[in-house]
C-alpha cells in the first residue's frame, strides 16, 4: 500500500506508520491482501501491524539502510532461530542469538525488580530492537538472512 504524491496537488500527511490506515481499510473492507510501507522503523511496529491484521506484509527500507543486520537482530531478539543463513554469516548469527538471549534475561530481571526502562526507549536509542509477547513471537516465520 503506497499513497500520495500521485498528482502535484496531493498533500499527504506524513508521520509514523502513516500509510498503515490505508492498508488496514483496503485489507479489511475490500478483503484484499496488502503490503504496508511508510515510516515503519522498528520490528515492534512490524509485528503490531501484522498481529493486528492491518496488513499481510510489511516492507522496510530505511531501517535496513541504517543497519543492514536489522532483520537478523530482530530475529535474534524474538528467538526466531529457524532462519536460513549462508555459511559465512553463521558465526555472527550464532553470537547475535547468544547475546540477545542474555539481553532478554537481563531485561526480565530488571522488569522483575521494577527497574527496566520502556522497551520503546531501547529501540529509539539503538540499544535494543524491542520486544513483543511470546504469542506474537511464535507467529514469526520465514525470516531470512540474504547475502550481499
Amino acid at each position: 500500500m503506497s499513497t500520495g504524491q500521485t498528482t502535484p496537488e496531493a498533500e499527504p500527511i506524513y508521520g509514523r506508520m502513516f500509510q498503515t490506515p490505508f492498508s488496514d481499510q483496503i485489507r479489511n473492507d475490500a478483503g484484499l491482501a496488502t503490503m504496508c510501507v511508510g515510516a515503519i522503523t522498528g520490528a515492534d511496529q512490524v509485528n503490531t501491524i501484522i498481529a493486528a491484521g492491518r496488513a499481510d506484509l510489511v516492507a522496510l527500507a530505511r531501517p535496513h539502510l541504517v543497519d543492514p543486520s536489522f532483520t537478523m537482530k530482530a530475529a535474534a531478539w524474538y528467538g526466531a532461530d529457524s532462519i536460513a543463513c549462508p555459511v559465512q554469516y553463521r558465526p555472527g548469527r550464532d553470537q547475535l542469538f547468544r547475546n540477545s538471549e542474555r539481553e532478554r534475561e537481563e531485561l526480565t530481571e530488571l522488569q522483575a525488580q521494577g527497574q527496566a526502562e520502556n522497551p520503546r526507549h531501547h529501540m529509539e536509542t539503538g540499544g535494543r530492537i524491542g520486544f513483543i509477547d511470546q504469542a506474537t513471537a511464535n507467529k514469526l516465520t520465514n525470516v531470512r538472512c540474504i547475502p550481499r
